[in-house]
């Protein structure tokens, strides 16, 4: 019962690092935004649905919110591998040198509203 503690209060840390992977893998001011607020209006949405699974009928086990909360941590994990997958396969299909941080945004092309897909320079990070 301890580890599934542990688990379910796991998320909230690295809540820092989904925000500004977000921001850091995706260009385009609009899209950028947009994300951020998906980001967001999900960590929200799962913090109100997220108590509403244990139920008084389930106690003591409350095999229901166990399940419910194994699941979402199953597909968040899922998501992760997946999206780490695809950004090391764009990489490597755009060719993209490493540059130093700096370098990177003082390339003109950085600042022409390009989103990811669109601008050929892009880099992800993962």
């Amino acid at each position: 019962m301890l580890a599934g503690i542990y688990l379910m209060n796991a998320i909230v840390a690295p809540l820092a690092i989904f925000y500004s992977w977000t921001a850091a893998n995706i260009a385009g001011a609009t899209k950028r935004a947009f994300s951020a607020a998906i980001v967001s209006g999900s960590f929200s949405i799962g913090n109100i649905i997220g108590p509403q699974t244990f139920q008084a009928r389930d106690a003591p086990q409350y095999r229901p919110a166990k399940l419910a909360i194994m699941g979402t941590l199953a597909g968040c994990a899922s998501v992760t591998c997946t999206l780490s997958a695809y950004y090391t396969f764009v990489n490597r299909k755009r060719n993209v040198v490493d540059q130093t941080l700096e370098e990177q945004y003082m390339q003109r092309d950085v600042w022409q509203r390009l989103t990811d897909r669109e601008n050929p320079r892009f880099t992800y990070v993962y």
